[in-house]
């Protein structure tokens, strides 16, 4: 926190964030926190307040009464680069709950900025890349430290993952039985207490960059870079349109007899499914959110758009 509160950046956040202060308002702020929980109450929640207020038109939940104060592992479908986690630990905190820990990739650790973020917000890295053995060793790590959070009572956390190693890029959400194996890895998944979450967004995060992505799959001569802090920014600053949660109710972890190890993490993984497809959220066609979902198309460079199309807004 000593060193995020001399970045550069947290200025920048500043301005942007609380026009009407000093610019060394959130640096001054966060010098004086000593905690995770303070820093998460005292930055975090007002600063995604200020997001939602000026990109979004307002962001709902459901499920509330399927959430528990012991630890739970959330897993969701993965649109938005940092906000799907971001703004359930905002639902989480403002409800009565303990935030939880996140699992994030290590590609989007581009910067000790972003670094200093996530050590002050429980995330924890899992490696993307490298060799086979190495990446083997990685989920058998996260997979103890998923056991030792999960599994300790009062003295243990909740934590948040996604349903798949990325974001979806096509708006096909689906539980990859990889991520239910690694939680095998270190004893029975039957310990857990998993909660799957529904998260919709009326305007798709990074439309424009899922639009390269799926063009891209039809051009592999061309080139494809992911720069994934000019992602992060553009996940912040986009119009978001309507954002709701559904906290679905715990799954079944009980195995049929006669069903192999692989069979057991697909049919846990199509559980999870059918409840984070069941949960999706649709609002009445609205204007302004219509207004800015053409002004996203007339900004496309022009052979991508109708890879756009894929993500035209949802309604009832």
């Amino acid at each position: 926190m000593s060193r995020l509160a001399q970045s550069d950046n947290v200025r920048v956040v500043s301005r942007w964030a609380f026009p009407d202060k000093n610019e060394a308002f959130l640096q001054e702020k966060i010098s004086s926190l000593g905690s995770i929980d303070s820093f998460q109450r005292e930055v975090m929640i007002p600063l995604a307040h200020v997001i939602l207020q000026r990109t979004s038109q307002g962001i709902s939940f459901s499920g509330l009464e399927n959430l528990s104060h012991s630890p739970t592992l959330f897993i969701s479908n993965h649109r938005d680069i940092v906000l799907d986690a971001y703004f359930m630990q905002v639902i989480l905190l403002e409800n009565g709950f303990d935030t939880s820990q996140i699992i994030a990739g290590t590609n989007l650790y581009v910067n000790q900025f972003v670094n200093d973020i996530a050590l002050c917000n429980k995330i924890i890295a899992i490696g993307r890349g490298g060799s086979k053995r190495g990446f083997g060793e990685e989920m058998i790590h996260i997979s103890e430290m998923l056991r030792q959070s999960l599994t300790s009572g009062e003295k243990g956390s909740s934590v948040w993952i996604a349903q798949r190693n990325g974001r979806t890029k096509n708006r096909i959400d689906r539980t990859d039985p990889s991520v239910i194996h690694m939680l095998s890895m270190t004893g029975p998944i039957a310990d857990y207490r998993i909660v799957p979450v529904t998260i919709t967004y009326e305007l798709e995060p990074n439309a424009l960059y899922k639009a390269q992505f799926l063009w891209h799959l039809d051009h592999p001569q061309a080139p494809l870079e992911e720069n994934y802090m000019e992602q992060i920014i553009s996940s912040v600053l986009q119009n978001k349109g309507h954002i709701h949660y559904c906290f679905h109710p715990a799954i079944d972890l009980t195995c049929p007899n006669g069903l192999s190890a692989k069979e057991y993490y697909q049919l846990v993984a199509q559980r999870v499914d059918t409840a984070i497809l069941a949960g999706y959220h649709h609002w009445p066609k609205c204007d302004t959110v219509e207004k800015q979902w053409m002004q996203i198309v007339a900004s496309a460079p022009h052979d991508i758009q109708a890879y756009l199309q894929t993500f035209n807004p949802q309604y009832q």
